[in-house]
């Protein structure tokens, strides 16, 4: 089968949600299939382990070894940080290193246990790092393979994922990304070519109220002049608008089997 033939299967990984995107075709993909998998966590071991095992039993109901999966995973199974730049850093392994140091700093000695991976920046800016639990890598590497539905391809935390789809739409002055989930909020701010700050909060921020609040807190928390735009990400359904007086909410949009149903299932 031709590589450009191949289904692509869209998971998204949450506490209380597993979703799986079905797309077939590259050039014209559409959507041939969709599964919505419930999940309550049930507060003992891993806290990923009922959503994987959940997944693990609707990639068996697939049986279509020929598609290729791509997950994102919910903020809530990763923990950030801004790596201060450093040009004292030389090869994979100080850079690694460098920022094992700094979670272990942040989060302490359970940060010994994740896979650490950061993303590229320009030289003398700040680069975002994420912490995944290795455990949760493990178990999806195992869920996927020979005879188990699909060949996983690619896991990416929600904040990168949703980045790397919407770069395009942060201008030259810069803005804010927030992702909104059921018990978690995600807001990083990006201008001048460069992160500035990033906060992993854990909360309902349900109403304009909490939002604003949200947002007023994390603008004192960064020197100098802030941009008032917010390209929000909350996923279908939407409910009643958010409002945050003083900023500019700019909702991004879903396109279903263009991207992660982890932007649907939010």
């Amino acid at each position: 089968m031709s590589p450009l033939s191949r289904d692509r299967l869209l998971i998204g990984l949450a506490p209380s949600r597993v979703t799986l995107v079905q797309v077939r075709g590259r050039l014209r993909s559409r959507v041939v299939a969709r599964h919505d998998i419930a999940c309550t966590p049930s507060g003992s071991g891993e806290a990923w382990r009922d959503a994987v095992t959940a997944l693990q039993g609707a990639i068996g109901a697939l049986r279509n070894g020929a598609a290729e999966a791509f997950v994102v995973l919910s903020n809530h199974y990763a923990r950030y940080a801004l790596l201060p730049w450093s040009h004292e850093l030389s090869g994979a392994d100080e850079e690694q290193a460098y920022a094992r140091h700094h979670f272990l700093r942040i989060y302490g000695p359970r940060a010994n246990t994740w896979t650490l991976r950061a993303s590229a920046a320009p030289a003398g800016a700040p680069r975002v790092a994420a912490g995944v639990d290795s455990g949760l890598l493990e178990a999806l590497a195992g869920s996927f393979g020979a005879g188990k539905g699909a060949k996983l391809v690619s896991v990416q935390p929600y904040l990168m994922a949703a980045f790397n789809r919407w770069r395009s739409a942060f201008p030259a002055a810069g803005a804010w990304l927030l992702l909104l989930e059921p018990g978690r909020a995600c807001l990083a701010l990006q201008s001048g070519g460069r992160w500035r700050s990033l906060h992993n909060a854990r909360g309902a921020f349900a109403s304009s109220a909490e939002l604003a609040t949200l947002l007023e807190r994390e603008r004192h928390q960064v020197d100098g002049e802030v941009p008032e735009l917010v390209l929000l990400h909350r996923g279908p359904p939407a409910g009643a608008p958010l409002q945050a007086p003083g900023w500019r909410l700019q909702a991004l949009p879903y396109v279903e089997g263009r991207f992660g149903p982890l932007l649907a299932a939010a």
